[in-house]
């Protein structure tokens, strides 16, 4: 069976931690292959994952004639494979469909899951924000895509709140948390003998900022948050999630009164343990909070989408999410709550929904195997 994954890419790390989360879903099922196409990454980086590359083909030209004429096996030997090869389509694309994003995306989703099922393979979302759907285009190309589905979940209370406002008939969608909360590096999680406070910017806090304001706003804000933290005794460190965000990480450390370094690693798998062994973790790159978090790092967020508001209220410490306009007063109050009297309190908390989100995730995988395999595999 080959399951194509759609969605994931390596330069985004988060992306490329939701790949490394369905391969280890995956991995005790020789049967199962992987296919992704030529945008997730180099050929080094596919060969790293043992993913098989599906061959993308516009039109039928003669490039189309010369594929399908080469021998099964000679395409095998190179790792190829056709549309016509796959047999599941599962997305992991974290965030793809609503307004915010351009219509001709799921308009073209839409006609890839439609084609999909009328080729008779199984098509399902995993866990992704969703929504708003208020452009017409893109709420009827959203409600094409939840009718041919076999399951799309939603990722968030919001998030299925927009989709099912979307749909008429729902009885696809289901709702469960990030996935990649069950990818476990090897690491002393959570140390209180680390001194450590890893701050992750995002670009898209600026891009995204409703604003001219708000986007001016963000990088005097990390800048306090790095005297917040440095002044709490901790080490600050700037580490970068996603390849976009070295510049802005370069302009957050000329922004600071202080010398900071820089970390970056092309594993995700090792970006999460760096977070995991961080006393506390400023971040506003989702999947590096959600790595922080589902390990029990005290987190303090930002925002430019529902998604993260929804995070911060299932690890149950809504508090510890700042605006762009947030005063020093207001950020000192969460570094104290994350280093201070107040911090086992706040771990316990972050602690508990952690296990109760991998347990929904659980389920999750369960339900997919289901679909996909006609029964349940243990996870």
């Amino acid at each position: 069976m080959i399951v194509e994954v759609t969605g994931t890419n390596t330069q985004n790390k988060g992306a490329e931690l939701m790949l490394v989360a369905i391969r280890e879903h995956f991995s005790d099922r020789p049967d199962v292959e992987l296919a992704v196409n030529q945008f997730f990454g180099s050929y080094q980086e596919r060969a790293r994952y043992g993913l098989l590359q599906k061959i993308e083909l516009n039109g039928w030209g003669r490039s189309r004639v010369a594929v399908n004429l080469m021998p099964d096996a000679f395409r095998r030997s190179f790792g190829l494979v056709r549309d016509e090869d796959t047999d599941v389509l599962l997305d992991a694309s974290g965030f793809a469909f609503g307004d915010q994003h351009p219509p001709e995306r799921t308009i073209r989703f839409a006609d890839r899951v439609e084609a999909a099922k009328q080729a008779g393979k199984t098509v399902i979302l995993l866990p992704q924000a969703l929504g708003p759907f208020e452009t017409p285009s893109i709420r009827k190309a959203f409600a094409r895509v939840v009718d041919a589905a076999d399951l799309v979940f939603a990722r968030d209370d919001v998030s299925m709140e927009h989709a099912r406002k979307a749909v008429e008939d729902a009885a696809h969608l289901r709702q469960a948390p990030d996935f990649t909360n069950l990818v476990a590096p090897d690491c002393s999680v959570g140390s209180d003998a680390s001194g450590r406070a890893t701050i992750v910017p995002n670009q898209r806090m600026i891009d995204k900022a409703e604003t001219e304001d708000a986007a001016a706003a963000y990088v005097p804000l990390m800048g306090n948050c790095v005297e917040a933290v440095a002044e709490a005794g901790l080490e600050p460190v700037l580490l970068v999630h996603e390849a976009d965000d070295d510049e802005l990480a370069v302009r957050i450390r000329e922004n600071a009164a202080r010398e900071i370094p820089i970390r970056q690693s092309p594993d995700p798998v090792a970006l999460k343990r760096f977070l995991g062994e961080s006393h506390l973790v400023v971040g506003s790159r989702f999947h590096a909070l959600v790595g922080a978090l589902s390990q029990g790092v005290p987190s303090i967020g930002t925002s430019w989408s529902h998604k993260y508001e929804m995070l911060f209220e299932e690890y149950r410490c809504p508090d510890m999410l700042l605006s762009v306009s947030a005063p020093r007063d207001r950020i000192d109050a969460c570094v104290s709550e994350a280093v201070g009297a107040q911090r086992a309190s706040l771990t316990e908390r972050i602690r508990a929904a952690a296990a109760q989100l991998k347990q929904e995730t659980e389920a999750m995988w369960r339900a997919v195997d289901e679909e996909v395999f006609g029964t349940p595999e243990a996870v």
